[in-house]
């Protein structure tokens, strides 16, 4: 299990989980297993990923796993899970599944696998309250884990807290900053001077530096 199936995992406390495009289904197994959630569903838009998750559920033992194919959280019924977990896809799908999703006061577990602030920005105009939003180092790469509900609330979230999250002082959120720092400042030496395009990354890099100069500080 790599840091970031255990960072969703540590979110985790369920009479039902949905792993909604569970792909292998290590979520809803392992949930399970441990007791973190009383039964499980496991759901894919591909039954070949299915076949995956009832392989592993039944190497393990894992029980009270249901499995079922379709679109997003459209296999679910109303408020039929308490926790939902979306991983392994990007914003943008994400941002889709949650605007199709039946009715809910689930707690989520979102992993942008890309455009992280796409999602954060949605979930602030959309009224989903975070708890925790870090970004945790696996495999060489950087994943955000957010946890939210809904509660209809808009709100408004600095540069920062889009680009980063809620603990951008966290080791791993700091790597991934200084990695980002890089690609920012090649982004912005290719744009010409005066090109409306640059407003953008150049509001990131302003950012990302004042988010490494604090920690630098500290």
């Amino acid at each position: 299990m790599d840091k970031r199936l255990e960072s969703i995992l540590s979110h985790v406390s369920a009479n039902v989980l949905a792993d909604i495009g569970c792909d292998h289904g290590k979520v809803a197994v392992y949930a399970v297993l441990r007791g973190l959630a009383k039964r499980a569903i496991a759901a894919d838009i591909s039954e070949e990923s299915l076949k995956k998750a009832r392989a592993l559920a039944a190497e393990t033992g894992a029980e009270g796993i249901e499995f079922r194919v379709g679109d997003g959280m459209k296999v679910l019924k109303a408020n039929e899970a308490d926790n939902v977990v979306i991983a392994g896809m990007g914003a943008r799908e994400i941002k889709k599944i949650l605007s199709q999703a039946p009715e809910t006061d689930a707690k989520f577990i979102l992993v942008p696998h890309d455009d992280a602030p796409i999602l954060r920005e949605y979930l602030a105009q959309s009224g989903y309250e975070k708890s925790s939003d870090r970004i945790v180092k696996a495999g060489g790469k950087f994943y955000p884990v957010i946890v939210c509900k809904k509660t209809g609330k808009p709100y408004r979230i600095s540069v920062e807290e889009s680009l980063y999250g809620t603990s951008a002082e966290d080791e791993d959120c700091v790597a991934y900053a200084r990695q980002r720092l890089a690609v920012l400042q090649k982004i912005c030496s290719s744009i010409k001077e005066g090109d409306a395009r640059i407003v953008v990354p150049l509001a990131h890099l302003h950012t990302t530096c004042e988010l490494l100069r604090r920690v630098n500080e500290n």
